[in-house]
């Protein structure tokens, strides 16, 4: 007789439990989770937030308005309190290092995976509902092929056309791709507990928010979900990376990152604004054009922080600080916003307007207050690490989003943007459907007490 061997297609890549889960609830899936140092959030904060606010110092201020037409005001007190901040909070995750760092096994219930799958497919299909909807919103607006062929031969005025007439944003609609930061990472973990494959829909994904990088200037778009992604999929991992393994290995994976980023900006510049403007500026090429803007993007983001904090006294505004809420016009257009805009009018460069994450809490509550705020998200930050080393699925992927604003903490603050508040309810929605574990009420009957028994126990005590 022969014996048919089992179908392994569609085998889980984490490992089934053989033991009946003890909850009382369908065998259990294990998966490896490493977090190394690398990609904790010591790492996140090594690999771009210290080196640019660093660099940025250390730019002479005849070199900054040459090459971004600011003066620098990063000589002064607020700029020495951001270097010191950057420091305390890279030693308070050093120092908590022993609390997350480490390996461990997410253990999901069958009928945690079910949710898992079922998570994928409500985000998915609310993501790629809302590039639907903004796509083919752009389609009656007059998009054609013939115009994404013109902006792809640098004909002039065509991405601006594409980005503020054909793609402008839809109110209620393009927010919703936000989600797709999330559901990138939510894909990687569903490969591990199911084995399904992720590469159609995360190839999908990827291609949409490179065409929103490309054609709507939205870089963010594509750095978000590269970076959640890349997270949740160095975490699952029973070791790390042979360019990561060693010390000297990831001093040099973070210099290559940082190349890789060049490089990446200046394959969405190249259309932009080189070909029809910066070419005939600049004599030293590409390359080196893309790490003066990038660099740029940067240092004039910490030197605007400045700007900002010297625009009125502190105010105490909490609402800068909450997402969504610091872009309602109301926030947005505050007294102090509307004398940083003044400043940056008439004594720098509108050019370059981002505002370093780094200063929006120092300057709206104060140095010791905005300190004492970074102080509450590191522990935050720390705590939810801790999560996914002990093997939480909810800390798992909150921090793969969460690590997007550690990146990005010297050019932007993240965590008060209207497109973190999307994925933040989506995380909401994630926390309360999540299915707990609980354990099986067992009943005790009680049989009446034996007379003979408590006779004997009785005299056992009198005797002793």
């Amino acid at each position: 007789m022969t014996v048919a061997a089992p179908d392994s297609r569609k085998r889980p890549l984490g490992r089934s439990a053989r033991t009946p889960d003890p909850t009382g609830m369908d065998n259990a899936v294990e998966i490896p989770v490493l977090m190394h140092w690398t990609w904790s959030p010591l790492g996140l904060l090594l690999v771009i937030p210290l080196p640019s606010l660093i660099g940025s110092l250390l730019i002479p201020g005849r070199d900054f308005r040459s090459m971004w037409g600011q003066p620098s005001l990063l000589s002064g007190d607020f700029a020495l309190a951001l270097l010191v901040l950057v420091l305390v909070i890279g030693l308070l995750f050093a120092a908590a290092g022993p609390l997350y760092l480490g390996r461990t096994t997410i253990r999901m219930t069958q009928r945690q995976v079910t949710w898992l799958s079922h998570s994928v497919v409500v985000i998915a299909t609310v993501t790629f509902a809302a590039y639907a909807v903004w796509l083919g919103l752009g389609v009656i607006r007059g998009l054609s092929p013939s115009v994404l062929i013109g902006a792809l031969n640098g004909e002039f005025g065509v991405m601006s056309t594409i980005k503020n007439r054909f793609l402008a944003p839809v109110s209620g609609v393009t927010t919703w791709m936000h989600l797709g930061v999330l559901l990138g990472p939510l894909l990687i973990l569903r490969k591990r507990a199911t084995g399904k494959s992720i590469a159609a829909p995360l190839l999908v994904l990827f291609a949409l928010a490179a065409f929103r990088a490309f054609f709507v200037s939205e870089r963010l778009a594509l750095v978000e979900l590269g970076a959640a992604t890349l997270v949740a999929f160095l975490m699952v991992r029973e070791r790390p990376p042979w360019l990561l393994a060693r010390l000297p290995r990831a001093i040099a994976s973070f210099a290559l990152a940082w190349g890789v980023l060049v490089v990446f900006f200046a394959a969405l510049e190249y259309n932009r604004s080189w070909l029809n403007y910066y070419a005939e500026q600049d004599n030293d090429g590409l390359l080196a054009f893309a790490w003066n803007r990038l660099l740029g993007y940067y240092a004039t983001a910490v030197n605007n922080g400045v700007l900002y904090g010297q625009a009125s006294p502190p105010d105490y505004n909490f609402a800068s600080l909450v997402p969504g809420v610091s872009e309602i016009p109301l926030v947005a257009g505050s007294s102090r916003f509307r004398q940083y805009e003044l400043l940056l009018e008439s004594t720098s460069n509108p050019e370059f307007n981002n505002i370093s994450g780094l200063t929006v809490p120092l300057a709206a509550l104060g140095v010791w207050g905005g300190a004492a705020f970074f102080g509450v998200l590191a522990i935050l930050i720390v705590t939810l690490a801790r999560g996914v080393r002990r093997g939480s699925v909810l800390s798992f992927l909150t921090y793969s989003v969460i690590a997007i604003g550690i990146l990005e903490l010297s050019r932007i603050y993240y965590y008060s943007s209207s497109r973190f508040l999307v994925i933040a309810l989506g995380l909401v929605a994630l926390w309360l459907t999540y299915p707990r574990r609980r354990l099986p009420t067992r009943s005790v009957a009680l049989s009446p007490p034996n007379l003979a028994d408590s006779t004997r126990l009785s005299r056992t005590l009198e005797g002793a």
